[in-house]
């Protein structure tokens, strides 16, 4: 399981992004096209992420992956991101092995 163990480091990586409060962290994890999506329908982009991305997380952030499922180069990623008991947001991550190496290309968010 050597494609599922590469896909899971990357996505930790991208969830201690976020534990750490460091956007640079997601270097060399999100593709230069990037593109999510927010619970209200907008779009926005790999810079507007970085740009937009919380570097004072709360102490109590917890980020629960419920599922990780591999399709050729196509993999995909769900988890939910609480604040203490309080759930804030549930994540559909989708990535794409280019070159043999994984990157995140979208990821959709839902209230």
């Amino acid at each position: 399981m050597p494609d599922l163990d590469a896909l899971l480091a990357l996505d930790d990586r991208w969830n201690a992004a976020y534990h750490h409060g460091d956007p640079t962290a997601l270097d060399g994890v999100l593709a230069a096209e990037w593109l999510g999506f927010l619970p209200d329908g907008t779009n926005i982009s790999r810079a507007d992420l970085i740009a937009h991305f919380p570097t004072d997380p709360a102490p109590t952030l917890m980020i629960e992956r419920h599922a990780a499922r591999l399709h050729g180069d196509t993999a995909v990623t769900r988890l939910t991101l609480y604040e203490g008991p309080t759930r804030l947001q549930a994540v559909l991550r989708v990535y794409s092995r280019v070159d043999g190496h994984w990157q995140a290309i979208s990821a959709q968010v839902v209230p």
